[in-house]
């Protein structure tokens, strides 16, 4: 973009450009908290909500008082909090994001 700005390529480059670029990285972060979040990782988020739906109905047709949902409404992300206590996917423990990471790309 800036080199657009300061005149150095015409519209039909930067649009070429723009064109080639994947659909995560860093120029779409700023849409998911700053985290790459493709419209791939979105539908396995939902596929799972729905899966995890599925389970705990099952689970209560079957007689299990305690299976129910994490949260009333699916968060948009799945590293959102629900409104009422509890977890919605796993628990980091006492390390952060980059810690597990590491731990996972070490298996």
């Amino acid at each position: 973009m800036a080199r657009y700005w300061r005149g150095e390529i015409t519209l039909r480059k930067l649009r070429v450009l723009t064109q080639g670029l994947p659909p995560v990285g860093p120029h779409s972060r700023h849409t998911a908290e700053g985290r790459e979040y493709s419209l791939t990782d979105a539908l396995l988020w939902s596929v799972l909500w729905a899966l995890q739906s599925n389970t705990v109905v099952t689970a209560q047709a079957a007689g299990a008082k305690k299976a129910k949902m994490p949260a009333d409404e699916m968060p948009e992300y799945p590293w959102s909090r629900p409104e009422k206590k509890g977890q919605l996917v796993g628990d980091l423990g006492d390390f952060d994001q980059e810690e597990v990471l590491d731990f996972l790309d070490n298996l």
